[in-house]
């Protein structure tokens, strides 16, 4: 008999129940024998009566002892042979049982050290906080972006200091509809873990049919709680929405229901980013989508636009995943990074017209506006850029800094400063912050002259890095 146990997620309660089944069919005959040396205790037994045991054979009434009654050798050992098995068989079925959740619990732990994290006691950095939350990085907030709808595309000058109009730049138009952007939800750590800014775009009526219920599909619950989520805020109705990561101090200028104005959000010469939908070109052979070139037309190659090999035929024998072959172009998310805006007209006050006017410099992605119908909708919010001076508080560990005599060495130069951002995978600006809520000039009795988060500390021991 050869029995298989799988040590993986299969190995559940039920499996070890059988397992349990299967020891006590073994130890059942041994058990027979060591009866006379075995008892068991009373089902409620007191706490301060522990030493006391009742024996398996005999009456209820005799005294109990913690041996065995002495009787005749056929009666003892028919009522032993009938106990002793189920005693060993409720064992080996629990043994079994605890098996298989100790199994499962150290396959399914994290580090897979074979003890469940749970009501472990920490006694170094390592345990407190694990490697995976130790690796993680700081987020790098966009502040609130803005919902846009493209145009089309067309040619300015661009000025230069020299004579003359200066260069011709293909730039895109992008407009904002009337009604512009709106707040419609508000996320903070304490509930969500992080603080961000839900931006609004696009009112509508709903038909009747989008308030009906969908047959339980997700998509369609999910649209009908965004209009009853919209309905509760006293709001319009929307088409598109998008939340916007923030900085603590970004997060209470905002008010759900209040209006997102460009100009004050964005300025000429800012350099953003772009999200939209590219355009779908269908399904495309490789040729179109992966810029693949046909064979020799002449000669008599016969493999002209054949595929060619897809893979070997022994060794593999199969198509290796990630093979460049046909397949659906375009209708994907695409990310236009460092687009200079070049001018913003904002709040038009004419028939027609949009409320807001972006030109950006260079092309985005999606659909021009057609004569029926609008853009494709984009997406713009400042660049993922961390030269703002945020990191200027957090404590230097490598500068760069002039020989020149006079020149003070704890000065670093510009961009040449390299700061701790994260402790043992906790944001350093996060830390401070909670930790100011609680005691705003720092822990009682400890020195913080070496602390850079602390506008009394000692320019010279807490190094700060310069803003940039």
């Amino acid at each position: 008999l050869k029995l298989s146990i799988k040590r993986g997620p299969e190995m559940t309660v039920a499996s070890g129940l059988f397992v349990g089944a299967a020891m006590a069919a073994f130890v059942a005959p041994f058990m027979v024998q060591l009866a006379p040396s075995a008892f068991v205790l009373t089902p409620r037994m007191p706490m301060d009566k522990l030493s006391m045991q009742v024996p398996v054979t005999g009456s209820m009434g005799q005294t109990p002892s913690l041996r065995a009654t002495k009787g005749s050798g056929k009666e003892e050992s028919s009522s032993w042979s009938s106990s002793a098995p189920a005693c060993s068989v409720l064992l080996a079925t629990f043994a079994g049982a605890a098996l298989a959740v100790s199994d499962r619990r150290r396959r399914f732990s994290r580090d897979g050290g074979g003890v469940a994290r749970r009501g472990k006691i920490a006694t170094s950095p390592h345990e407190a906080i694990p490697w995976w939350h130790r690796l993680v990085k700081p987020k790098t907030e966009t502040g609130v972006g803005i919902w846009a709808e493209k145009l089309n595309t067309t040619q300015i000058f661009e000025s230069t200091d020299a004579a003359g109009p200066g260069k011709v730049t293909e730039c895109t138009i992008l407009v904002v509809k009337r009604g512009g952007n709106i707040v419609t939800n508000k996320k903070w750590p304490e509930r969500h873990g992080y603080y961000a800014v839900e931006v609004g775009y696009d009112r509508y009526i709903p038909e009747d049919w989008e308030r009906q219920y969908g047959g339980g599909r997700l998509r369609w619950l999910k649209h009908l709680r965004w209009l009853k989520h919209l309905e509760n805020l006293d709001l319009p109705y929307l088409k598109k929405a998008k939340e916007f990561r923030v900085r603590p101090q970004d997060f209470e200028k905002w008010e759900i229901g209040q209006k997102v104005v460009v100009s004050e959000q964005f300025k000429e010469g800012d350099s953003v980013t772009i999200l939209g939908r590219s355009q779908s070109k269908g399904f495309q052979g490789p040729c179109k989508l992966w810029d693949h070139v046909r064979g020799p037309m002449t000669h008599g190659s016969k493999h002209h636009k054949r595929y060619g090999s897809l893979g070997s035929s022994a060794d593999q024998g199969r198509v290796l995943p990630g093979k460049k072959m046909g397949g659906w172009q375009g209708d994907k998310t695409v990310v236009d990074y460092g687009r200079k805006i070049m001018k913003i007209i904002d709040n038009i006050d004419e028939d027609n017209m949009p409320e807001t006017i972006i030109v950006v410099k260079g092309c985005v992605t999606g659909y021009s506006a057609r004569k029926d119908q609008g853009g494709s909708y984009v997406m713009i919010h400042h660049g993922y850029t961390r030269n703002d001076g945020r990191f200027k508080r957090d404590p230097v560990w490598m500068w760069f800094t002039r020989k020149d005599e006079g020149t003070d060495p704890f000065v670093p130069l510009k961009n040449q400063a390299w700061t701790w951002k994260t402790y043992w995978g906790r944001d350093l600006r996060w830390i401070a912050g909670e930790t100011k809520k609680y005691w705003p000039d720092g822990f009682p009795g400890y020195d913080h002259s070496a602390d850079p988060f602390y506008d009394d500390c000692d320019p010279r021991r807490a190094l700060k890095a310069p803003e940039w």
